[in-house]
């Protein structure tokens, strides 16, 4: 049963259907699945995942039993936590409410125990008649029959509240049911989004869509999600849109991405046309997260410029100030790997009599600090790095180098497990006239043979203390996007932007400048953010955009 109504999920939907006449009584609909073992070997294998330790507010999983694992990972990150109620947001795949919304005050059995309803709630929601009507569609839709064994184990004693929302809805009717959803949905709430994503696409394709969805995720737009396209990028465009409205809303959640996969991974078997899978969790994500994640997702984290000369030297010799330091950042990174823009040389020894516009750093601080830090690639494509000529940036490669840093200047491809970051700088030496360093030769080497390996352009360029970009690199930023660069992240300005912005329809996400990370600039001038990023087996990446403190003003407190 389970496999027949996977491949019917994959046909295409009747054009017409039906209509739906609701026997009498309020019994609960009967079981749906009669196979036990695929919920319980599903929640077996996520059972190593660590829940959240800071409450979610939404997930989203798909409805796919083909990716049962992945609904049962959404579940067991929220698994932490209790919630008296769950809404459920899940497309009418089979055309059968006559209005744009259904709902059910009835129960439901399932292969593993029941699920009540909470009439209450639903009584409320019906309120809204001219748009959602009762329906017994759900005795057969798979988009909230596929949730509710995962629901009972992990939230027994929760009642839900199922929506099927008709694909007829255009963003206007979202709004509408955001706006009735809104007095149902309170900190005892959790929303699931019952949605797969990019359907009936060649893989390739599958991968591009689902690229554009994420990075419209990551960016929070609105705007953006309403643009998508049914089901190219999702089989329910309008649940992205009420889940990020509500969320940030009413909770000021933000999205974090832990999965996205795609039907071909499930088989050795060539699949002509594919749909695709996403986990998202939904949460405020505040200090002390424990950032689920698989073990097969590797996460690396970028951050923007750091020297260890000056008076940031001055305050990480004393005691327990880089402990302390060093200590607040790994519990944000989980010692997983950093990405850093060294700005400055490194030398044996610095003169005392270097003038402060010509950064330089100790090499046993510096070596250090990059180890303690786990630091997987060093950036020298910046304004700094020549600060004292080529025999300056040759003893930083030597420091480096002894100390197994890996690193990248100009035009320069720091080759990670599955991500290749390429350093770029429009910016020459300090005190320098020259600008305007990028040309499409330098531009050209974003081009990579593989296509499955995502590119990260690491860039310094704009004016300082501005987060806005000049009409250079928006014109830069355009020929990365031609080049394939999947990320774009910047630097020099010394102050961080506030989001990440998705280009060309979400074909990109940039962030324009990440600001300072261990600089000695004080938080009235300055600011910093750490870019996460995540990168997933069919070559597609998340990103998160993390605020970070001045490091410099915590040292000196």
């Amino acid at each position: 049963m389970i496999f027949l109504l996977t491949l019917l999920a994959f046909l295409p939907l009747p054009a017409l259907a039906a209509p739906v006449v609701c026997p009498p009584g309020t019994e609960n609909f009967p079981p749906f699945y009669d196979d036990a073992t695929l919920f319980k070997g599903a929640m077996a294998a996520v059972a190593d995942v660590q829940p959240s330790n800071q409450r979610l507010t939404g997930i989203t999983v798909p409805h796919h039993l083909l990716a049962a694992d992945l609904v049962a990972l959404g579940f067991r990150a929220a698994s932490g936590f209790r919630y008296k109620r769950i809404v459920i947001l899940s497309p009418d795949h089979f055309h059968k409410t006559h209005k744009l919304y259904a709902t059910t005050s009835r129960g439901f059995d399932t292969v593993l125990g029941p699920v009540a309803a909470d009439i209450q709630a639903v009584r409320q929601l019906e309120t809204n008649g001219d748009i959602v009507e009762d329906s017994c569609l759900f005795d057969k839709e798979h988009g909230v029959r596929a949730m509710l064994p995962f629901l009972h184990h992990y939230f027994p004693e929760a009642k839900i509240v199922p929506v099927a929302m008709s694909v007829k809805a255009r963003r206007g009717d979202w709004d509408r049911l955001a706006e009735a959803l809104k007095p149902i949905v309170d900190q005892d709430t959790l929303i699931v989004e019952s949605t797969d994503f990019s359907h009936y696409l060649p893989q390739h394709e599958a991968r591009r869509f689902d690229q554009q969805s994420l990075n419209m995720l990551a960016a929070g737009s609105l705007d953006g999600i309403a643009m998508l396209r049914q089901p190219d990028h999702a089989d329910s465009v309008g649940e992205l849109y009420i889940q990020t409205r509500l969320q940030r809303e009413l909770f000021g959640a933000q999205p974090l991405v832990v999965a996205n996969e795609n039907s071909q991974e499930h088989t050795s078997d060539y699949v002509e046309r594919t749909t695709s899978y996403v986990v998202a969790l939904f949460g405020a994500f505040g200090p002390g997260f424990n950032n689920p994640a698989r073990p097969k997702d590797r996460i690396y984290y970028l951050v923007g410029d750091v020297n260890f000369g000056r008076a940031m030297k001055k305050i990480l010799v004393r005691d327990g100030v880089a402990d302390k330091i060093v200590e607040n950042i790994l519990t944000l990174t989980g010692s997983r790997p950093l990405i850093v823009n060294l700005e400055g040389v490194i030398l044996p020894n610095v003169p005392e009599a270097i003038d402060d516009m010509t950064l330089a750093m100790p090499e046993d601080l510096a070596a250090t600090m990059l180890k303690r830090l786990h630091v997987a690639g060093v950036s020298l494509a910046n304004n700094h790095a020549y600060d004292l000529g080529p025999s300056g940036y040759a003893e930083t490669l030597r420091a480096l180098d002894i100390a197994g840093i890996p690193h990248f200047g100009q035009g320069e491809t720091l080759a990670l497990a599955d991500l290749d970051l390429v350093g770029l700088t429009d910016i020459d030496t300090n005190g320098s006239k020259n600008v305007d360093l990028l040309t499409p030769a330098l531009l050209d080497r974003l081009l990579h043979e593989d296509a499955r390996r995502p590119v990260v352009a690491f860039v310094h360029w704009g004016r300082e203390y501005r987060t806005e970009p000049s009409a250079r690199e928006t014109m830069l930023a355009d020929e990365m996007r031609l080049r394939g660069a999947s990320v774009i992240v910047g630097g020099h300005p010394h102050v961080s932007s506030e989001a990440i912005v998705p280009l060309a329809g979400g074909d990109v996400a940039e962030v324009y400048s990440l600001g300072n990370f261990l600089f000695d600039q004080k938080a009235e001038r300055s600011s910093g953010s750490m870019l996460e990023l995540r990168v997933f087996a069919q070559g597609t990446v998340f990103t998160r955009l993390i605020p970070l403190p001045n490091y410099f003003e915590m040292g000196r407190k």
